[in-house]
């Protein structure tokens, strides 16, 4: 709206300009401005696990409008992930319904009904939910997504299905279904047929897939190309969460052990980090290695709470407080 209005200038007379405020110009944007506002509100209140007050600006941002396009979908998607946080998964699936009513090709809304449906256990309806999801989607890569749901959720022969539906079908065109049956290959151990298909994916322009084929040729003994294949994805994606762990690692390497933490630090700040864990545990070594045994053990604090199965991080949260705190024993 603000680019339709920067030709108006001083000399228009005033009669003009109210006419466009009758019209509701300034009202359209600012419900715009608002919708937008809520949303921002919404999305930080989430962040902070403050899921009814994330509803409640959702709600108002939807409030500013009557139509349902791309940012009120998204606003929608939003407010189902506040209320399946809070544990309303009903009120979830109920928000899932209407998007669904306003477009029922939509693949992605299809695959989240789906996964709340499979937390309420209700596996017939999730089920049904991940099949039309696979029908409607662009690629092949949906065949993952289900899997590592129902895998997650314990329903392992159900997971492996989809996963052999995809290795059924042919590649086609895409790049991303080389990378997935690449990526399914990889998970069954053949990582021979992994590293066919994957390289394929590369050759087809999907960079991402070096990250996988980089764990195919490590699998494989093959140090030198697994090495290659991340510097490939580091060349394409200098600021991704992959690269500043290579360079942390590189900087621990050289002893700079400052720049290493600068450098996976930078990594989990990013909106998108596709290793966290791994750059977690290289943050918490390099402080380690710089003798900031403070700072260590309090992100082996926060590394707990989101990775509370890792013995080995527990052995070494006990090291850094029975060691640096406790008085010494006479």
């Amino acid at each position: 709206m603000g680019n339709r209005r920067k030709w108006i200038s001083k000399s228009i007379p005033a009669l003009l300009f109210t006419a466009c405020l009758l019209s509701g110009c300034v009202s359209d944007k600012e419900k715009l401005e608002k919708e937008e506002a809520y949303r921002l509100i919404g999305i930080h209140a989430m962040e902070e696990g403050k899921y009814e007050e994330a509803m409640e600006a959702f709600n108002n941002a939807l409030g500013q409008t009557e139509k349902l396009g791309a940012m009120e979908v998204d606003i929608c998607c939003y407010k189902a992930a506040a209320q399946f946080a809070a544990g309303d998964f009903t009120a979830a699936v109920e928000t899932y319904d209407l998007l669904l009513e306003a477009d029922n090709h939509n693949s992605d809304i299809y695959f989240l009904r789906g996964c709340v449906n499979l937390k309420m256990n209700e596996i017939d309806k999730a089920q049904e939910d991940f099949r039309q999801a696979v029908e409607r989607a662009k690629d092949d890569e949906i065949y993952l997504s289900v899997y590592n749901s129902l895998y997650g959720a314990g329903y392992e022969a159900e997971a492996k299905g989809y996963l052999d539906e995809a290795l059924e079908k042919k590649a086609g065109r895409p790049a991303k279904n080389h990378t997935v049956k690449g990526k399914i290959y990889f998970l069954r151990g053949d990582y021979e047929k992994a590293v066919e298909h994957l390289l394929t994916a590369v050759e087809k322009g999907d960079v991402e897939a070096n990250l996988t084929l980089a764990q195919a040729y490590e699998a494989m003994g093959e140090e030198q190309k697994a090495n290659s294949r991340i510097d490939a994805y580091i060349e394409v994606n200098p600021e991704s969460s992959v690269a500043y762990n290579q360079l942390g690692k590189k900087a621990v390497g050289d002893k700079k052990y400052q720049e290493a933490v600068s450098y996976f630090s930078k990594g989990l700040e990013l909106e998108e980090v596709t290793n966290e864990q791994e750059l977690w545990s290289n943050l918490i070594a390099a402080y380690e290695y710089s003798g900031d045994f403070e700072s260590a053990k309090e992100k082996m604090k926060e590394y707990q709470k989101e990775y509370p199965l890792d013995a080995a991080a527990k052995r070494e949260y006990f090291f850094l407080t029975k060691n640096r705190e406790e008085p010494e024993q006479k």
